[in-house]
């Protein structure tokens, strides 16, 4: 959740520039915890919202996740809660490897968000994905949006096809009203960012600790 702030580039996440090392094992660990986690809230305090849950890339084709997750649904009447969020890029790239993903997710009744989407040269082969339920813009296109008259027509493109779908099109990252009111002004249905609220400390130390 860490983001800094530069000068020219706004609020960037902490990826970008300090090094990652793990291991395929550290991140099975990581969201199997943290899929646990949302499973003992979720089953605590039942509700009408959805949880969305960003996996690490290497989950999405990790054959002992899914077959673990497999055996959690089978007990868990609220997997049609949870909505998985995986990148445009990770989603196209890896499809075929991830057909046997879509079938556990459709048993469970479980979602997908389309995350850092950066252009509308795929989203049409997203009419055969049910499990597909929405879309969200790339920080890219969403920084400084007000001022980025390229960047508005590529989202009025994306929302365009977007509608056609009748999936939802989200906004990440914004961080001032004149971004936000631009935003609407092109269709979003939702957004998320610091414009709204810094990362909530109580949720974070709920779902680690």
């Amino acid at each position: 959740m860490l983001r800094v702030r530069h000068s020219k580039h706004g609020l960037i996440a902490a990826r970008y520039f300090i090094d990652q090392t793990y291991s395929r094992q550290d991140t099975l660990i990581l969201d199997k915890g943290v899929l646990i986690q949302v499973k003992k809230l979720l089953l605590a305090e039942p509700s009408q919202l959805t949880v969305s849950v960003n996996l690490c890339s290497d989950s999405w084709i990790n054959k002992k996740f899914w077959s673990w997750f497999s055996v959690q649904i089978n007990d868990f009447k609220l997997s049609s809660k949870l909505q998985f969020e995986i990148s445009e890029v990770e989603f196209f790239n890896h499809h075929e490897a991830l057909k046997d993903v879509f079938i556990i997710m459709k048993k469970g009744g479980s979602r997908i968000i389309i995350d850092n989407v950066k252009c509308s040269e795929n989203l049409m082969k997203l009419a055969d994905h049910q499990e597909v339920c929405g879309l969200k813009l790339s920080y890219e296109l969403v920084h400084l949006v007000d001022e980025k008259t390229q960047n508005q027509n590529q989202i009025k493109t994306i929302i365009s096809i977007s509608n056609t779908l009748n999936l939802p099109v989200f906004a990440v990252g914004v961080e001032t009203q004149k971004e936000l009111l631009m935003l609407t002004k092109l269709g979003v249905a939702g957004a998320q960012g610091f414009y709204f609220s810094e990362p909530l400390e109580e949720l974070t130390q709920a779902v680690f600790h």
